[in-house]
């Protein structure tokens, strides 16, 4: 297996750790290779119309609607690694909720709210004339 695809996941991942990738490199490289060119060159990696931030925002949304805790959590912290505000990750959850019921909720909440501390991030509501907007 070829150093270029590890770096590439490296990269991708934004810092969020997911150790599964490493084993699939060393249990069949020839897989991660083309598992590469999925994931990296074909979908977070590739400049198309929505921006790596919007993607991360949709994958937030998935994996809370299939209650996977922690494509959560991954897909969370490099949204915010991209530059998305809690506000965003939160609205990506509730919009979840939808068609992935409360579980998925629940799970999204929480997750944003762990990393959030972890982070020393604080959630701030404040209210305005227009109703309640988020700041951070």
């Amino acid at each position: 297996m070829s150093d270029n695809a590890r770096q590439a996941f490296e990269k991708a991942s934004l810092g969020a750790q997911n150790r599964a990738y490493n084993l699939i490199a060393e249990l069949d490289p020839e897989y991660f290779e083309k598992l590469k060119g999925l994931y990296v060159d074909g979908t977070f990696g590739r400049e198309g119309a929505l921006p790596r931030k919007t993607k991360e925002l949709i994958m937030v949304g998935i994996t809370c609607a299939l209650s996977r805790a922690r494509g959560v959590r991954l897909h969370s912290e490099r949204a915010l690694a991209l530059g998305a505000t809690p506000r965003e990750i939160l609205e990506a959850v509730e919009v979840a909720a939808i068609p992935g019921g409360m579980p998925g909720l629940w799970l999204g909440v929480e997750t944003l709210q762990d990393i959030l501390k972890e982070k020393g991030i604080e959630f701030k509501s404040e209210i305005t004339a227009l109703g309640e907007k988020g700041v951070l």
